[in-house]
């Protein structure tokens, strides 16, 4: 614990305790812990900032109601609209999120303020700590809670901010309410129509001392997303030869070298998706006695996620491994950013490929809570666990190739230019060189038992006295097989076909606004379901890929204690939570060669624990009637990564690059320090100022280096405990009720994250970090329309994966609804009005790695409520 922090935490408590000689107490503390929660407009934001006010920390709710007049599909995209929230997309949709400057695996996300499991489906991702919001419509929500701020009864481990969603309480909810929205979704880049359908429903008993509210939801998503992608970028040391061609290999000892930032391969790439989501709550409540009852909260929601991808490749680190030659280099900021590849001695140097996977994610969740609220002791038991799975069942591949001249350029921005000796639109020129069958599943298991007590002490400024205890068991568990000989020499070379033999139909529209007339945008394209069946006659094997398998346990007993505080113009909490982790990692381990020998690997185990000891205090000042300062301190530690600490390497063949784990690293750990400003300067007017200093002892660092696996020279990041820095910021919001029904709602928020002494990869870029973000929302309402467009940005921020950056973005969404009756609405929703592309890059903007075009959603449909 730094010195600092033990300083901050001691002049806060002799803070608190001097002002409570100078004030007496008329006020009790009632919440917690620091939330964000989100309302919006005229009434509900009265209500909003009421409560805003009198919490102890920083509070705004997003509510069910206001995530109904945004249009936002999901958790992940209603949290954008919060001040200090940035939102990570996929395929168009907001997938994850991050807090002050973080990135999503190092914020927890919450079920009734509990875990809620999470996987993957895509075959290349990597296990993470951060939640898919694609699972998680919002019509569960009842309200979404941000904790920016830590308490002690808060459960460890996030770094920038916790997100709790909370599902709707049945005893609290009308007896007979029910809601049924039925839209459809048009996507502009697929063309495609798909049905969204959802329904509410809440019992009552006759007594009244119990209630049953069920929740179910389908949604239908046929996506595209058109793309430029290179991958596997890396130091490569090029030898001359003779006639100003150079090789991966020196040919003589007098060769000239030199070192260029290096593509592993890309390509002109087109996904297609067919999404089908299912999501189902149940929330139960019995009222006992008049001071005990019994909460229990279920959650089942599935995604299939079938889709395809085809992908004109240029395999350049292939082509120069199979001994072919480079020439006419041009290289910029030491970056190989123009060449010709030179064919090969092998029968092949590049190629086209096509892959169709079943897919599919899922979560569960079960939560008793038992509730007893007495005269001055007040106690809770909770039980539950949470599983979620995901991956992909099959995952076929066919790639045909040729042995040609091609080009490559990456020097225009947001572009990349491919040309080949082969045409791409000769389909009798490639042929059929590989063909596999591989899987993955992923499992996240987590199971809990906690026990809070509080007592109401109601002496002088000590209002009441908390401690609780708290037992988890989390798995991580990660499975990929591979198929064998599935080359030329195998499975391919039974099929002996070309591309002609499965001729498709070109998407329309293809890469529309990005790149240039020279950009490859019409090539030959398969036909899936003629592959498909061709693929059915063979006899795949699969077997385990040892070097990708783990599984990792992490099992904590927390404790904590924490006093409630209050005065006549304040009021606080002071408080320590301490947590032990006992940690176990496996995986297979190489030990001998060949790689194909049955004793090549052995499984190997590594455990180990850590205790961390987390200090908070909070306080909330009434300055005047209008006018609210608050200040908190705390120590907060966020666990690594689950890929990152696996004893073992996990890669993707056709892109050779990877990361490695590392059992051994500690968490990252920071003191955190934060104080706020707000003006309450009408009922639905707001302005404030928060700043917020985190100083991180560790960062978690990667160094890339070439490693052989399956024989294929591949770039793998390994990560390490590396230099700490700091994280810090100001977020400024202000909203207000203008006239005639027309409205404001705005935040900014500033970050600064740098590294100390960082000497790997980008220096001082802290991984998550957008030095600005900003929401602006404009509506309007009267008791027949409310309209709203909402605007969101964030600028460029490193992704934490190698030296990959993501650029900026900006996106804006609206809305419209049109009361028809009391009961009835009209409603229809717009994302992505102006069809950004998503771009990224590795090292600099000459080693583009992603270049990707979503399209536009539109909805249209109604909502009834009874």
């Amino acid at each position: 614990m730094s010195e600092f922090l033990i300083r901050t935490v001691s002049c806060s408590a002799f803070f608190i305790t001097a002002a409570s000689y100078a004030v007496e107490q008329n006020q009790t503390a009632e919440n917690t812990i620091e939330r964000i929660e989100i309302r919006a407009f005229h009434d509900s934001v009265v209500k909003s900032l009421s409560n805003k006010r009198h919490n102890q920390q920083v509070s705004d709710t997003i509510s069910a109601e206001d995530i109904g007049k945004f249009p936002d599909k999901n958790v992940a995209e209603a949290l954008q609209r919060i001040t200090g929230i940035s939102l990570s997309r996929a395929q168009g949709e907001g997938e994850r999120i991050g807090v002050r400057g973080t990135t999503p695996e190092q914020n927890r996300t919450y079920l009734n303020g509990q875990y809620l499991a999470s996987a993957d489906w895509w075959i290349s991702s990597q296990p993470s700590r951060g939640f898919n919001f694609t699972l998680l419509p919002s019509e569960i929500v009842s309200s979404l809670e941000v904790f920016k701020t830590p308490q002690a009864m808060q459960d460890e481990g996030s770094l920038g901010g916790a997100i709790n969603i909370k599902t709707r309480d049945p005893l609290l909810t009308p007896s007979g309410y029910g809601v049924i929205t039925a839209q459809f979704q048009y996507s502009d880049l697929s063309d495609k129509l798909d049905p969204q359908l959802s329904a509410i429903y809440n019992y009552h008993s006759e007594s009244g001392d119990y209630a049953v509210l069920f929740t179910a939801t389908r949604r239908d998503r046929s996506l595209r997303r058109d793309g430029l992608e290179s991958w596997g970028w890396h130091d490569r040391t090029l030898y001359q030869g003779d006639d100003d061609t150079w090789y991966a290999t020196q040919q003589t000892p007098q060769d000239k070298s030199q070192t260029l930032w290096f593509p592993g391969g890309g390509g002109s790439a087109i996904f297609q998706q067919q999404r089908e989501l299912q999501a189902y709550t149940v929330n139960a409540a019995f009222q006992l006695s008049p001071r005990l009852r019994l909460n229990s909260h279920l959650l089942y929601s599935h995604l299939n996620a079938d889709n395809n991808n085809q992908n004109f490749l240029w395999q350049s680190a292939k082509s120069i491994d199979l001994g072919g030659g480079v020439t006419d280099l041009h290289v910029q900021d030491g970056t190989l950013v123009s060449a010709h590849y030179l064919p090969t001695a092998a029968p092949f140097n590049t190629s086209m490929e096509a892959i169709w996977r079943d897919s599919l994610i899922s979560t569960k969740s079960a939560h008793l809570d038992l509730v007893y609220d007495g005269i001055y002791w007040s106690s809770q038991f909770q039980v539950g666990l949470s599983h979620g799975s995901g991956g992909t069942k099959e995952d076929v591949t066919s790639q045909f190739s040729a042995n040609t001249r091609f080009h490559v350029d990456t020097s225009m921005r947001k572009n990349i230019i491919a040309s080949y000796g082969a045409s791409p639109l000769d389909a009798a020129s490639w042929f059929i060189t590989e063909a596999r069958n591989d899987s993955q599943d992923g499992k996240d298991k987590s199971y809990f038992a906690q026990a809070d007590f509080a007592y109401d002490i109601d002496f002088k400024q000590v209002d009441a006295i908390k401690f609780g205890i708290k037992l988890k068991d989390h798995q991580r568990d990660f499975l990929r097989y591979r198929s064998k000989d599935g080359g030329l020499d195998g499975l391919a070379g039974e099929l002996g076909t070309t591309l002609a033999a499965y001729p498709g139909t070109f998407v329309d529209d293809y890469l529309r606004g990005v790149g240039s007339a020279n950009t490859l945008k019409n090539y030959s394209y398969a036909d899936i379901t003629l592959l498909a069946k061709d693929f059915d006659t063979l006899n795949f094997e699969q077997e385990i890929e040892k070097a990708s398998r783990f599984h990792i346990t992490e099992k904590t007993a927390a404790a904590y204690g924490q006093m409630q505080l209050a005065g006549e113009s304040y009021a606080a909490n002071i408080g320590v939570r301490v947590v032990k982790t006992f940690q176990d990692s496996a995986a297979f381990k190489r030990v001998a060669s060949p790689i194909e020998a049955p004793d090549s690997y052995v499984w190997h185990e590594e455990s180990r624990d850590y205790i961390d000891i987390l200090p908070s205090a909070n306080i909330k000042f009434d300055l005047s009637e209008s006018l609210v300062g608050r200040f908190s301190v705390a120590r907060v530690m966020s666990r690594a990564q689950f890929h990152h600490l696996m004893p073992s390497t996990n890669y993707n063949v056709t892109q050779a690059q990877g990361q490695g784990g590392n059992a051994s690293l500690d968490p990252y750990r920071a003191a955190q320090f934060d104080a706020s400003l707000e003006w309450y300067f009408d009922d639905a007017g707001l302005a404030s100022i928060a700043l917020f200093n985190k100083d991180v002892e560790s960062f978690i660092e990667f160094e890339r280096k070439l490693e052989r696996h399956e024989g294929i020279l591949m770039s793998i990041d390994r990560p390490s405990n590396g230099a700490g820095g700091s994280i810090r910021g100001v977020e400024l919001s202000y909203q207000q009720t203008l006239a005639y029904g027309f409205g404001l709602i705005a935040n900014y928020t500033y970050v600064d994250g740098e590294r100390d002494n960082a000497d790997v990869g980008l220096q001082n870029k802290v991984p998550g970090t957008s030095k600005h973000s900003a929401n602006l929302t404009a509506y309007y309402e009267n008791h027949q329309f409310s309209a709203r467009l909402s605007y969101n940005y964030r600028t460029q921020f490193a992704t934490g994966v190698g030296e990959t950056m993501m650029d900026n973005y900006g996106q804006l969404d609206g809305s419209l609804t049109v009361k028809l009756s009391d009961n009835l609405d009209a409603q229809f929703e717009f994302i992505n009005l102006t069809d950004e592309q998503i771009y990224t890059y590795d090292r600099n903007e000459y080693a583009p790695t992603g270049v990707y075009v979503n399209g536009r959603r539109y909805y249209a449909g109604l909502r009834y409520q009874f």
